[in-house]
């Protein structure tokens, strides 16, 4: 859980004059800089009481915890997007221990603290993944199920007929755009500065994977993960591509496996693992020491690939495809948990179609289910697998389908072997 405490050095600042300022620290006890300088900000506030401040303070705490409960953790409070922002929502309505529910004006309350802490780490160069406008997040609250018997104003959306796995009507524009389309995939391919960010959004939207247990993949596995070999080229066993390698992870306190595609791993053994032995070095020179087989992603700087990294790089992608029209990267976002959701609604769309089942009522199927647990690493995923079987009867005639259609395996690798390829020219015109 997240570390709050309150500090007494700013009693004697002539700019503060403020004691009881909360300083926040993460899990390990590392310091969270720009939510500790939000909080020095709001007290430097004439207007703000040190009540006020300690409100303010309470609530992005209970906050953090959240984050940390629902596996994201504090640290990387830069990455939460609006589906995570609007789980955070419905978290707040949820019913307390003893039936009773917060207070419509409340949760509001701690909605806006939260945006105002989102606002100002933007404005003062902290880049996030947040994109809510302040005035869409009463209307956000009032989508609520739980909230509804609380208010008076109807908000009117353009819903399609059914939920969200949390309960929450699904909103037509909403479900748009959670997809990362293969149109807008391979553009984005092209928009990393550094291919390491692209081989983990291949192997992301091929598998699934979280980022956190992605980073977990070894460069030279051992033990149940003895398959992932490093390969040089043409040293691979001429059958890789056709095998699945047994991948075994830590994930949200559990261990989890799941069979990583031998396709795949020849890939990243082609597109990736000569520039990481280059990295190696880069490692090396600065730590003296080589860095650890249980590492595999490494970027251009040396240092080992990050959560925090990943998804800034992630969250980049639409700022640089803004500037590079002819990309053609025509999205608003770009996450992981966008890229996860692609390949699952594909899985779906795959075993509904091969059942003959598209397009009829939601009837549940253990054995899916089993597949869609173990493909998402959900404990419970029945109401997620009804979700997935009415979102894709949904969008069934939609070109996001048809798109998606061309999501496999092969298309995706391909992209990134002709992006590959394109680099590699690129580097060597240069030399």
């Amino acid at each position: 859980m997240s570390i709050m405490q309150f500090a007494n050095g700013l009693t004697s600042h002539p700019a503060y004059k403020r004691s009881r300022v909360a300083i926040f620290f993460d899990n390990d006890h590392g310091l969270l800089e720009e939510p500790t300088r939000w909080m020095m900000a709001v007290a430097k506030r004439k207007s703000r009481s040190i009540e006020t401040s300690r409100n303010y303070a309470h609530i992005l705490a209970r906050y953090f915890d959240w984050l940390d409960h629902q596996g994201y953790g504090c640290a990387v409070w830069q990455s939460i997007d609006e589906d995570i922002f609007d789980a955070y929502l419905a978290h707040l309505a949820q019913p307390r221990e003893d039936g009773s529910t917060i207070a419509y004006d409340t949760a509001l309350h701690y909605a806006y603290r939260i945006y105002d802490f989102y606002s100002w780490a933007k404005r003062n160069g902290y880049e996030h993944s947040l994109e809510v406008d302040r005035d869409e997040i009463e209307h956000r609250l009032a989508a609520n199920q739980h909230l509804l018997g609380h208010i008076k104003p109807s908000v009117s959306v353009a819903k399609v007929n059914f939920n969200l796995p949390t309960g929450r009507p699904a909103l037509h524009h909403r479900e748009l755009d959670k997809f990362v389309t293969q149109s807008d995939y391979e553009a984005a391919l092209g928009l990393f500065d550094d291919p390491v960010y692209a081989i983990v959004a291949t192997i992301i939207r091929i598998t699934a994977v979280r980022p956190k247990d992605l980073l977990q993949l070894p460069y030279r596995g051992k033990g149940v993960n003895a398959d992932f070999v490093p390969y040089d080229e043409g040293e691979a066993p001429p059958d890789l591509g056709r095998r699945s390698l047994h991948y075994e992870f830590a994930s949200k306190g559990r261990v989890r496996s799941i069979e990583f595609p031998g396709k795949l791993w020849e890939t990243i053994c082609h597109a990736y693992i000569p520039l990481r032995r280059e990295r190696a070095e880069l490692y090396r020179e600065r730590t003296k020491i080589s860095p650890p087989n249980s590492v595999l992603f490494l970027n251009k700087a040396g240092y080992a690939v990050t959560y925090q990294m990943l998804y800034r790089e992630f969250a980049r992608i639409p700022l640089l495809a803004a500037e590079a029209p002819e990309a053609g990267f025509k999205g608003r976002r770009f996450t992981a948990c966008m890229l996860r959701h692609s390949c699952a609604t594909y899985f779906v769309y795959e075993a509904l179609k091969q059942k003959g089942r598209l397009q009829q009522h939601f009837v549940y199927d253990a054995a899916l289910d089993e597949e869609l647990r173990r493909l998402m690493g959900h404990k419970d995923i029945k109401t997620t697998l009804e979700y997935y079987v009415h979102l894709v009867n949904r969008f069934i005639h939609d070109d996001l389908l048809v798109d998606l259609k061309r999501a496999q395996v092969d298309a995706s690798l391909n992209a990134l072997l002709e992006h590959h390829e394109y680099e590699a020219r690129g580097e060597r015109e240069l030399g």
